[in-house]
């Protein structure tokens, strides 16, 4: 029968652990770097580095780009605002921790003398509105005189204040010296590589990033280190809300009321043809007794056709319905009885010659 090499103790054990380091990793949230993309380019200060004009033997890492501002001729005789020298720094350079990751870090410095420079780069495609953060290590060494024995192993010693600081410009522009420049806290990082911040919200469609440095004494060390920098979008631009609208004064609302009864529509008269009663017959003369003698035959005239009544003009009306009778006509009826009348008589006349 196998066994297991774990006894139901450390299972439970594991079990536990194991639950552990799940809810860590849930509730942990993952760090900036690892949440949004870095916007820069070469923001370890690798190869490949260029030569700046008009310094030859000075390099940069691409594409950052130098900057400082030269004194005047008499400042520069006196070892102020002087030009800087841009190298890179490699694992080798003693003390062995002039690079942070990697295996170049950039270096600008000037020896027995100060200067006011740093780099840049300028990040497109931001949209206005957006918020952003820069982040970069930096170090510094500032010795001000190797004689004195207290900068052993190139480590600071009476060093000058060097007013490191990291800036962004959200209008995009060029100048390390605008107002429209947002600073970090200055730092002197001596000897120690120190992660610096800013943030800032774009106002056009670039950034720039500014790494700003001003020894303030002539030491004889006055170096700058930098390394691993970001730039990352925190929040997105904001979205246009609708302004509310004014609501309208409130209006009594008038109840519904029951509507009224209908009522029965009078029918339009209509324009019939006044009622006539027919004439009423007359009657017809009783025969007289005739005389004992016989009678003459008299000659009936010939029977005339009877006269065609013209039918009177009617006054306008309405036309009766189709389904009206004759009573519902008094000129019909009394006509048809009139011609009636008159066949009669003269069906009669004709028995009468007839018997003659």
């Amino acid at each position: 029968m196998a066994h297991s090499c774990l006894s139901q103790r450390s299972s439970r054990s594991l079990k536990v652990l194991f639950s552990i380091l799940l809810l860590a990793l849930t509730v942990s949230p993952l760090p900036a770097w690892a949440q949004e993309p870095n916007l820069l380019q070469n923001p370890s200060f690798e190869e490949p580095y260029g030569i700046i004009p008009g310094k030859e033997n000075c390099r940069i890492a691409i594409p950052w780009v130098a900057y400082y501002y030269e004194g005047s001729p008499e400042q520069t005789r006196n070892g102020y605002l002087l030009a800087p020298e841009y190298k890179p720094a490699f694992r080798s350079d003693y003390p062995g921790n002039r690079v942070r990751s990697g295996d170049r870090a950039q270096q600008w410095f000037h020896s027995y003398g100060n200067f006011e420079g740093g780099i840049y780069q300028q990040v497109p495609n931001i949209h206005p509105g957006t918020r952003v953060r820069f982040e970069i290590w930096a170090m510094s060494w500032s010795c001000d005189r190797e004689s004195k024995g207290n900068c052993d192993k190139a480590t600071s010693g009476d060093p000058s204040p060097m007013h490191l600081r990291i800036g962004i410009d959200p209008t995009g522009g060029t100048d390390a010296r605008s107002a429209a420049i947002v600073w970090s806290p200055e730092n002197n990082a001596y000897d120690a590589w120190t992660l610096l911040q800013v943030e800032a919200v774009a106002q056009r469609p670039a950034v720039t990033v500014f790494v700003y440095a001003y020894p303030t004494y002539r030491s004889q060390d006055n170096n700058v280190y930098v390394d691993d920098a970001s730039l990352v979008v925190l929040a997105p631009p904001p979205t246009a809300t609708p302004r509310p609208t004014v609501a309208p004064a409130a209006t009594a609302t008038l109840q519904p009321t029951e509507p009224p009864a209908p009522t029965n529509t009078p029918e339009p008269p209509t324009s019939e043809p006044p009622t006539v009663e027919p004439p009423t017959a007359t009657p017809m003369p009783t025969d007289t007794a005739a005389p004992t003698s016989p009678p003459t035959a008299t000659e009936l005239p010939a029977p005339t056709e009877a006269p065609t009544l013209a039918p009177t003009a009617a006054p306008t009306a309405a036309p009766a319905p189709a389904s009206a009778s004759l009573a519902g006509n008094p000129w019909l009826s009394t006509g048809l009885g009139i011609i009636l009348g008159l066949i009669v008589i003269y069906a009669i006349g004709r028995r009468y010659i007839g018997r003659a």
